[in-house]
């Protein structure tokens, strides 16, 4: 069983004083978020792609079995039809690949209006070339045509519990899967989270889960690490 679990960044001053040490300085936060969580889903590379001295100063400052979970950038997802969305996935693959063995997969966000594009979700990942977990926020996604797609990529379905958008079936299309809790659990939902997750992991070869960035997410992802 491979299973990961973080949060939705880790860079928060409102964390000093709970997850971090009060007079911390964000330079140590990284190191210090690594010591504990083996996982990070970091949202700023949906605007902007890190440059490379970025990424290789993150992946020299975390252990071995840590993994970043970068979300790819907007353009890719969000833009107009006529905007070169492979060529940017490209781009994006490129820089991305330089994080080595420390990237998880890259998560593809689609946007809620754009309806189903088989053609389109082919040619990204193939132009992409990386591991990827997709989220998907309108039901016309929800099809056998799109798993067969993310099932010839070994792509993850992503799977997010929010109110706000739909929640994919739970359809297995690959060895990866990715998680992403959005919500504000109490301990007996936490608990039956645990237990679902941790029952997946054991049938997958990768599980990935990530909480929104409450200053309780990085107890909440320990206690899923638990064994």
């Amino acid at each position: 069983m491979t299973l990961y679990a973080g949060t939705s960044g880790f860079s928060y001053a409102a964390w000093k004083g709970t997850f971090y040490p009060a007079g911390m300085a964000a330079s140590r936060m990284l190191a210090h978020y690594a010591e504990r969580l083996n996982g990070v889903e970091l949202n700023g590379s949906f605007y902007r792609t890190p440059p490379p001295e970025t990424l290789a100063g993150w992946a020299a400052g975390v252990p071995a079995g840590f993994r970043f979970c970068m979300k790819a950038q907007r353009g890719l997802t969000y833009s107009a039809p006529a905007f070169d969305k492979e060529g940017l996935a490209r781009q994006v693959g490129r820089r991305l690949a330089e994080l080595g063995p420390r990237l998880g997969p890259v998560l593809l966000q689609f946007s809620p209006t754009t309806p189903k594009d088989t053609t389109l979700l082919d040619r990204l990942l193939v132009a992409l070339g990386l591991s990827a977990a997709v989220e998907f926020r309108q039901e016309s996604w929800f099809a056998e045509d799109v798993y067969a797609i993310l099932r010839a990529h070994s792509a993850a379905l992503v799977v997010t519990d929010q109110d706000k958008w739909p929640r994919a079936p739970l359809v297995e299309v690959s060895g990866l899967a990715y998680y992403r809790l959005r919500r504000d659990y109490d301990m007996a939902a936490l608990e039956r989270w645990r237990s679902e997750l941790r029952a997946l992991a054991s049938a997958r070869d990768e599980l990935h889960v990530y909480f929104r960035h409450e200053v309780e997410a990085p107890a909440r992802a320990a206690y899923i690490l638990e064994a």
